[in-house]
């Protein structure tokens, strides 16, 4: 995808009277560690899509996540997942373990241990990561 200043791409940024800055983001692109997100990819994963094991197993088709993807849990007003480390709650970051194109599972550390899943959730509940960058 190319990218074109002016287009859906590029965020203008307004810093008072006569100062305008644009950056034209990839929206396909992963956020390096560092970076102010713009935008993110959010997932929803049904407690039917979970497997509750030790290590947990997430399903979700063609999720395009990567190993030590960074993604943030929100509950969307359900019941919380609860893992071996804590009932998460809106906001928790999580790491990603990947397993295939359509699973994965989630640790608290870049290449961590897989947590062990002991509640599932609800079926609204989300992940999401970060994607574009500024440059």
């Amino acid at each position: 995808m190319p990218l074109n200043p002016g287009t859906s791409n590029t965020v203008t940024l307004h810093k008072g009277i006569g100062t305008v800055s644009s950056s034209t983001i990839d929206p396909f692109v992963g956020l390096p560690a560092g970076h102010k997100h713009l935008d993110y990819k959010t997932m929803t994963i049904a407690q039917a899509s979970i497997t509750e094991a030790n290590p947990g197993v997430f399903t979700s088709v063609a999720h395009g996540l990567k190993n030590n993807d960074l993604i943030t849990y929100h509950t969307e007003g359900g019941t919380a997942l609860v893992t071996s480390s804590a009932t998460a709650a809106d906001g928790d970051d999580f790491y990603v373990k990947y397993v295939d194109a359509d699973t994965f599972k989630i640790t608290l550390a870049p290449s961590g241990t897989g947590l062990q899943v002991t509640n599932d959730g609800n079926d609204s509940q989300t992940f999401a990561r970060a994607v574009g960058r500024v440059t």
